[in-house]
């Protein structure tokens, strides 16, 4: 993952909205997993790494998928470019990985998992390219994949909580967001939207023939609001 500005609140933590948008989060959240249980078939203790674990604490649904992957029988190991040293304690039953820091490799050998994970991490990778690697890295690691990311054409941009506007070309829509104060969130290294297409694109890029895929997707507020990549090494 490319690093983040020092100045960007990728939480929300100013908007009235944030509360309302933690519950709807959690609970497309817990249809995503469920899809991918699905998917998953037979646990008999799986191992999971989860890539992207943020050290925030304050957000109902920051990591909130972690217990359930541990109340679903899965080994959990969590791995974040940050330092979250401070989730040793929230989540005793998981293995923490040291950081490599932004940009660096997994600190893991190729297929040391059954599945990786990533929660609303892929948009806020950077580029294309960016974005092809994070998943192509992710896939090394494993010999499945359960990656979430949010649908740029639900009606409702869920970091700036403003509608419709990111359904302009994507240089308008940063030209927007600049003029309205939201400079970071107009940084490409900062957030991507991706649709469903654009995801097919990336995981086929990045996957090769080496995994069958499918792409799914969760609703909310009348939309598809997630897209969920699944992947099987073959």
């Amino acid at each position: 993952m490319e690093q983040a500005s020092e100045g960007i609140d990728y939480f929300g933590r100013g908007s009235i909205l944030t509360k309302v948008q933690e519950r709807l989060s959690v609970t497309a959240r817990r249809e995503m997993f469920e899809s991918w249980l699905s998917f998953a078939g037979k646990v008999d203790r799986a191992t999971v790494l989860d890539v992207g674990s943020t050290p925030d604490r304050e957000r109902l649904d920051s990591n909130c998928m972690l217990p359930w992957f541990h109340e679903s029988g899965f080994r959990l190991s969590l791995y974040s470019p940050e330092d979250i040293d401070n989730l040793r304690d929230t989540f005793p039953f998981a293995e923490i990985l040291p950081s490599a820091g932004f940009g660096k490799p997994i600190p893991s050998a190729d297929r040391a998992f059954d599945w990786t994970t990533a929660s609303a991490v892929l948009e806020h990778v950077g580029g294309v390219s960016q974005q092809v690697d994070f998943v192509k890295e992710c896939a090394r690691v494993a010999n499945g994949l359960f990656l979430t990311t949010p649908n740029r054409w639900h009606w409702l941009e869920f970091h700036t909580k403003l509608p419709f506007v990111h359904w302009l070309p994507r240089d308008a829509h940063r030209a927007v967001l600049r003029r309205f104060g939201y400079g970071s969130w107009a940084e490409e290294s900062h957030l991507r939207l991706l649709d469903a297409r654009e995801l097919g694109e990336v995981a086929r890029a990045a996957l090769g023939d080496s995994f069958r895929f499918e792409i799914r997707t969760v609703s909310a507020l009348g939309m598809p609001s997630n897209l969920v990549l699944l992947a099987k090494r073959v």
